[in-house]
């Protein structure tokens, strides 16, 4: 099966190696990859390392890796540009954005699932969240999402969401731009609300998430995106969104309880070209407000 993979990048030279190795390595005689870095005009050494990177691997079987350095609207431009390249071979497209992970054999087992499930055209799968120096926080379990739930709440991330490419070439979604932080939570409400089918795979593990505290969706601007969103949110919903928070997160432990917990994780650390293993002591699927503040000290606003 062949993935198309696209990352964002900007400045990230801190994080985007990890992210870049971490999919390169799931090339193997089953799985095909072609990782596709769209930058938005770093001038941190960024480029240089892309370029290094790119004559590094390009003789690597079952892998190509492919970058475009220029400057953009956003992040969420930068995916959408990365899309309209989506090769005409692929089977399989995702987006992982530059501080994320994608775990050992991840790939392997969506495309797998994706044997399995021939009438879903987006499969949602369990991802770790971990702290900037990749120590456990959580982890987050998929859950269905619903129109009418999703207006205020995303129960996807798209570090875990796999969208297989003949959807992607026939209806074409791309991110609304106009949106610059919250972009993830109005593209998934968005597909709800067209009934796209989704399927949950939450014993599959994905990806890791880092909490750097710097993550889009809850920096300051997002506040204020936020409120303006809301202002187009039927009254009602805005009303209830406590409740229905509330149920989405239920939904997730009640997930949970039925799913294997997961004992362990391979990352990549800084500069280093294997995987390191951390164990799991106490799994949970409860991502507590202490945590959260413990990534915000560490440089970052939160909401």
């Amino acid at each position: 099966m062949k993935f198309y993979i696209v990352t964002p990048s900007f400045r990230s030279l801190t994080w985007l190696p990890r992210c870049v190795r971490s999919v390169a390595d799931q090339a193997n005689e089953w799985i095909e990859i072609h990782h596709h870095v769209q930058d938005g005009g770093s001038e941190d050494g960024t480029v240089q390392w892309l370029e290094s990177w790119s004559s590094k691997v390009r003789d690597v079987p079952g892998y190509r890796f492919s970058f475009s350095s220029e400057r953009d609207g956003g992040m969420y431009d930068a995916i959408n540009r990365a899309w309209d390249l989506l090769p005409e071979d692929a089977d399989v497209t995702a987006h992982l954005n530059s501080d994320e992970q994608y775990l050992p054999g991840a790939l392997q087992q969506v495309a797998q699932m994706f044997e399995l499930r021939r009438k879903s055209d987006i499969l949602l799968g369990t991802y770790i969240v971990v702290d900037r120096q990749n120590n456990y926080v959580c982890h987050r379990r998929p859950v269905m999402p619903r129109a009418c739930l999703s207006w205020l709440n995303c129960a996807c991330i798209t570090n875990s969401s796999f969208y297989r490419a003949s959807f992607f070439r026939q209806k074409q979604p791309r991110f609304d731009t106009s949106w610059r932080n919250i972009g993830d939570l109005v593209f998934f409400h968005q597909l709800a609300e067209e009934k796209v089918s989704f399927s949950t795979i939450p014993d599959v593990v994905t990806s890791a998430f880092v909490c750097t505290g710097e993550n889009l969706a809850w920096i300051a601007s997002a506040i204020e995106e936020r409120a303006r969103w809301e202002s187009e949110v039927p009254r009602a919903l805005v009303i209830l969104n406590g409740l229905i928070y509330r149920w989405v997160n239920l939904s997730r432990i009640a997930v949970d309880f039925f799913c294997t917990a997961p004992r362990e994780y391979l990352i990549y650390d800084a500069d280093e070209e294997i995987r390191r293993h951390h164990s799991i002591t106490h799994p949970t699927p409860l991502w507590n407000a202490s945590s959260r503040n413990a990534s915000r000290s560490a440089g970052g606003t939160i909401s």
